[in-house]
Order: C-alpha cells, then structure tokens, then sequence
C-alpha cells in the first residue's frame, strides 16, 4: 500500500507512463493511413502494401505498447513501492 504522501506523485509518473505508451500508437494510427494510398500501388502476398502494413503495423505497434507499458508500470511500482509481491 501506497502511503498518502506518496500517492500524488505516485499518479503524475503513471499518468506520464500511459500518456508516452499511447504516442506512438496513435502517431501511427494517423499517419499509416495517409500513406496507404501511395502504398497500394505495390502488392504483398496478394494484397495492396498500404493495406497490408495498416493492418498487420498496427497490430504489431499495439503488442509492443502493450508489453512495453506493463514493464514500465512494474518498474514505476516497484520505484514507488505500490507493487504486488506474489
């Protein structure tokens, strides 16, 4: 358990964490399908390349956020003191 003093701060490097784990998902989010159209000129495995990337990129960019926040989290508990000792 957290002690009160230590709870703000606690949430503000939390809150920081998920905001910079989010970033890069959404930047790619944005600009994959802007350049979808260029892309699709060119085939992969029978399908258009921007297509191909926009949907096989984000999946991929959204399983590393996914295990890159988890670790960061588990190292923001253990700094703070919040975390759970099986």
């Amino acid at each position: 358990m957290i002690e009160r003093k230590e709870r703000k701060p606690y949430w503000r490097h939390t809150k920081w964490q998920v905001l910079t784990s989010l970033l890069p998902f959404l930047l790619t989010l944005v600009t994959f399908p802007l350049y979808a159209d260029r892309l699709n000129s060119n085939k992969v495995l029978g399908f258009p390349l921007g297509y191909f990337l926009v949907c096989h990129g984000l999946i991929l960019i959204a399983i590393v956020t996914v295990f890159t926040f988890a670790n960061s989290q588990d190292a923001i508990d253990h700094w703070h003191g919040a975390n759970e000792d099986v």
